[in-house]
């Protein structure tokens, strides 16, 4: 049932400005006692720390405006918590609480607010007024005047005036003025009044500490600020972390919503911009045709035709025509057409058409050309370029090379691998690295691995000049052959892969796995694969002699002449081929470093 009472005839304006939170608003943890010690010479922010963790809340600051590294002394208190950070901090901060928090912040000057209300014969409401500093009676500009039930605000002109417009209000207004170094001051105007039992003009509201990296990303990024208006960047400065919840919002761009310039306090539900928007944050589903900008985090789904920028974190699914901007932490699916870009990309897919760009990622990463990181904590890299990450415990696959400037766990790429201490496997053409047992490539550089030039003879006496180079297990081996006398095939390349069994200081055991190719430079004549079992002998670190057998089979096409020496185990013959399986043995001298 609704009852209404007619108070006044005319708009009858309470001045009581309340000061939010400040030396005159104080409840709940603030009012609460504390003890402690005394306290000789610590920083302020070590004082603060030590009093949040006897309550169940933290404190929240601003380093620039908070003495947090000045040095205090406390020679014993027992009191309210309100009257410890008078005492600590002075008179011209202010305390405001909120749940889980309490926010310190510098706010040396007073504001006064004057007020009336006008009403017209049709439902709109005008409440207009002036904002003057307190000390000197002077107008404030560009201060935010809103009224947060309603979710609607403006800012003052350089004479400080101020209009704000109600539809279909009946009730009491709470007008709050805000602005950087003065204190939050409020004023109730009582209009005629409608008593509704079951009107609820209750709303949700949060506050946001700042958070690292991401913390203002909005405010501070010189591309956001381009696409959003100063009216709007000053209400939120002003405003500060505080937000409010609301169902929806529809905007043609930032500043024409059905928020006004509230829209950047305002987390909401669902957020449908014609042509771009600019809000607090997305709690459910977002889209626009050319961009989306929220100010603190984004969860569920965010689509934008051009780019999606969010000043705090992601959750969920965020797709872009262009490109993706996170300051702070995304999870999910992370998609654009060209660029990705967050500080802390912490798992799920990150799919960008040319660029994944990341302080610290973890997860799967596909980009058409490169992946840079920090640090990349675990999960997969791939990209059709490169991959460059200065830390890389995942696996990174790459057409052209991956770099890793510390530790790395894989690396897959077709020409190069660079890394500085490998836990994986190293696959390319060239290997580059400090420390990597399983380097696999034709030239493998590792500094804690064994490089050695080897020279050899086989059972078809022809004498083999090979490089081996890899790590403290795998090495690759890569060689050239000539043999003496008159024979058709002079001349072997050899190429392969083989494994450290043991390394002992007199003694080794290597087992490998060649491919050789028997050429006159005029043809290809045959090709024979083995697997050679090493033992050796060390004289000293360097010199090594070697000898032992190996299990070959030799392919030659019907007509080539195929020149096997050594013990024949089979021979097979079809439609083009004659293959031969043998046993070889392999011996020589080796200068290893």
């Amino acid at each position: 049932m609704t009852i209404n009472r007619k108070l006044i005839t005319h708009a009858i304006l309470l001045f009581i400005p309340i000061v939010f939170c400040t030396k005159l608003y104080a409840q709940g943890n603030l009012m609460k006692e504390v003890s402690i010690g005394e306290i000789k010479q610590q920083p302020m922010s070590s004082v603060l720390d030590k009093i949040a963790s006897k309550g169940n809340f933290y404190f929240a600051y601003n380093n620039k405006t908070i003495p947090a590294d000045s040095i205090v002394s406390v020679s014993g208190y027992r009191g309210t918590l309100f009257s410890l950070l008078d005492k600590l901090l002075g008179d011209t901060y202010e305390f405001k609480e909120v749940p889980g928090y309490i926010v310190l912040r510098h706010a040396p000057n007073r504001l006064f607010i004057t007020a009336e209300v006008e009403k017209d014969q049709g439902k709109q409401t005008l409440v207009k007024g002036h904002i003057n500093n307190v000390a000197n009676q002077r107008y404030v500009a560009r201060a935010s005047v809103y009224e947060k039930n309603l979710l609607i605000s403006t800012l003052t002109d350089d004479n400080g005036y101020f209009e704000l417009k109600l539809k279909n209000w009946t009730g009491s207004i709470l007008l709050t003025v805000s602005k950087e170094n003065y204190r939050d001051t409020s004023l109730y105007v009582l209009p005629e009044v409608n008593i509704d039992s079951k009107h609820n003009n209750n709303k949700k509201y949060k506050y946001y500490p700042d958070e690292g990296s991401g913390s203002d990303g909005v405010q501070h990024s010189r591309f956001a600020r381009f696409f959003i208006g100063s009216k709007q960047l000053v209400q939120g400065l002003n405003l500060g972390n505080f937000f409010a919840s609301s169902p929806y919002q529809i905007s043609l761009a930032p500043g024409l919503s059905t928020h006004g310039m509230y829209n950047s306090q305002i987390v909401d539900h669902v957020s449908l911009n014609i042509w771009g928007g600019y809000t607090a944050g997305i709690d459910g589903f977002e889209m626009a045709g050319v961009f989306n900008i929220n100010r603190k985090d984004m969860s569920f789904f965010q689509v934008a035709g051009v780019f999606n920028f969010v000043g705090g974190s992601t959750k969920g699914i965020q797709l872009a025509g262009i490109f993706n901007n996170v300051q702070n932490n995304a999870s999910g699916a992370q998609v654009a057409g060209i660029i990705n870009r967050a500080h802390n990309f912490t798992g799920g897919v990150q799919m960008a058409g040319i660029v994944n760009i990341d302080q610290q990622a973890s997860g799967f990463q596909v980009a058409g050309a490169f992946n840079s990181t920090q640090s990349f904590n675990g999960g997969v890299q791939m990209a059709g370029l490169f991959n460059n990450s200065e830390k890389s415990k995942g696996m990174q696959l790459a057409s052209i090379f991956n770099r890793s400037a510390g530790e790395t766990g894989s690396q897959f790429s077709a020409i190069l691998n660079i890394a500085k201490k490998v836990k994986g496997f190293q696959f390319a053409l060239v290997n580059i690295a400090d420390s990597s047992d399983y380097a696999i490539g034709v030239l493998n550089f590792i500094r804690n691995g064994e490089k050695s030039i080897a020279l050899s003879t086989d059972e078809s006496f022809y004498t083999h000049l090979d490089f081996r180079s890899g790590g403290r297990v795998l090495y690759s081996l890569l060689g050239f052959a000539y043999q003496f006398g008159n024979y058709k095939s002079k001349y072997a390349f050899d190429i392969g892969f083989g494994a450290h069994i043991i390394n002992h200081s007199k003694f080794s055991l290597n087992t490998e796995y060649t491919s050789q190719v028997y050429t006159d430079f005029k043809n290809k004549l045959y090709q024979t694969n083995s697997i050679k079992v090493l033992p050796g002998y060390k004289f000293n670190k360097f010199m090594r002699l070697f000898a032992g057998p190996s299990i070959n089979l030799t392919s030659a096409e019907i007509g080539d002449e195929a020149e096997v020496h050594g013990w024949i185990l089979h021979r097979h013959l079809t439609d083009k081929n004659i293959n031969t399986l043998f046993i070889g043995v392999t011996g020589g001298l080796q200068f290893s470093w």
